[in-house]
């Protein structure tokens, strides 16, 4: 698709209470992602798509007719369209159609950096095409009757379209299954460890990335930042760091944007991306507060999490942007700006108490031979070394009550010299 596009936006709903100006805007800030000008809009109000061209005629020489005074290269449905349709429409036009669904696939296939992300839009890709293929040929095979006599050799070619597609999607699978596989022993190797995660989560361009990039200024790892971009889909691969705040670490992920009715092929080809908030020990989800649509994109995130099966883990609301706000009343959760650093400490601190809620203190004595177990603990337990002797190190734990069972047995209450 060429970055100057000019596109028409269609829409059909049934009665005004479907229409949906939000859900319009979030098409038109899809098309802005992907560098396609908007040059017009069309929409119908009927009680069902047209079977053939999705509107009804008078509203399809309507839009011919824009096309033609606009100059437009691309209609683009934002409504609910079956592909058989998208496909007789842009036949019948002479112009490419698409739909909603398409151009996020267009999306993620120009933000996709490595190769596991380019591996997985290419399957979801073709996996759409692959529904297009096969309810188009259903659709004209009904049409003539159904019969193997009746079909045509754009038909067969059809047929022998989808078989190629299948066979490729299995055989990215294939390369993806290897990809995933040192993907699962990076995530083994981290819940094996004793380092709690978090994941950012929210609706695309929140302020994830940037949220995640003043949390690594608080631990003086400027160098160690993420791309931040005011655009939808900015981030696509996911970005971990490890943070620390009083003494307290954990890993946090950078996650992919979700928008509202996420493509299923994009949820299913992009699981293993998603596994980084599905698996995490605690969500923050980021909500643009300055949008005026800051409430419904908070459920989109909520019904998001539900379909990822991520809807029972710890969730920290976090409201960026409070310095474009006049008041924060009415925002109940924690108010940040990532501009300025407001409230990025507080948030911090709430991070920690919800990762490491349940402390206790105790004086050990650790055998030499053991001092290795108390250094893998230091990522979530305090530690202050009291005193040391041949045999030994006194030290004061504190932290999780969890982590210090390993400790109780070296349990010193009392020694001479040491409170």
């Amino acid at each position: 698709m060429e970055n100057s596009a000019k596109a028409i936006l269609a829409y059909i709903y049934k009665d005004i209470r479907e229409y949906d100006e939000y859900y319009l805007q979030e098409c038109r800030e899809l098309c802005a992602a992907a560098e396609i000008e908007v040059i017009g809009e069309i929409s119908q109000q009927a009680r069902s798509i047209h079977p053939d061209t999705g509107f009804r005629a008078g509203k399809v020489e309507e839009l011919r007719s824009m096309i033609k005074a606009l100059e437009a290269d691309l209609v683009l449905f934002c409504s609910p369209v079956p592909p058989a349709v998208i496909h007789r429409l842009g036949e019948l036009l002479d112009l490419r159609v698409m739909d909603r669904t398409s151009l996020i696939l267009h999306i993620f296939e120009t933000r996709a950096r490595t190769k596991e992300a380019k591996l997985q839009v290419e399957i979801a890709s073709l996996q759409h095409s692959l529904s297009t293929i096969t309810e188009t040929n259903e659709t004209e095979s009904h049409q003539r009757g159904g019969s193997v006599a009746n079909r045509g050799s754009g038909e067969m070619r059809s047929t022998l379209v989808h078989r190629q597609v299948e066979n490729r999607i299995r055989q990215l699978k294939k390369e993806l299954s290897v990809v995933e596989k040192d993907h699962r022993r990076a995530q083994e190797r981290r819940q094996k460890s004793v380092i709690r995660r978090v994941a950012l989560v929210g609706y695309t361009n929140s302020g994830k990335s940037s949220l995640m990039n003043q949390m690594l200024k608080r631990n003086g790892l400027a160098k160690r930042q993420v791309e931040e971009k005011d655009m939808l889909f900015a981030t696509l691969d996911t970005s971990v760091r490890r943070l620390r705040y009083q003494s307290r670490e954990f890993l946090l992920y950078d996650t992919v944007g979700f928008v509202s009715r996420l493509p299923h092929e994009l949820i299913e080809s992009f699981r293993t991306t998603l596994s980084a908030a599905s698996e995490a020990d605690l969500l923050l989800n980021v909500v643009d507060a300055s949008d005026p649509a800051y409430r419904q994109k908070e459920e989109i995130t909520l019904e998001t999490l539900k379909h990822i099966q991520a809807d029972h883990l710890p969730v920290l609301t976090v409201y960026n942007k409070i310095d474009l706000l006049d008041s924060t009343d009415g925002l109940f959760g924690l108010t940040i700006s990532c501009l300025t650093g407001e409230g990025i400490d507080e948030l911090m601190a709430q991070i920690t108490k919800v990762l490491y809620p349940a402390e206790e203190e105790m004086t050990c004595f650790l055998p030499y031979a053991k001092i290795g177990m108390l250094n893998r603990s230091r990522s979530v337990l305090r530690v202050e070394t009291l005193e040391e002797n041949e045999d030994g190190v006194y030290v004061r734990i504190c932290g999780p009550m969890d982590y210090l069972r390993p400790y109780r047995s070296y349990r010193r209450n009392k020694k001479e010299g040491i409170q």
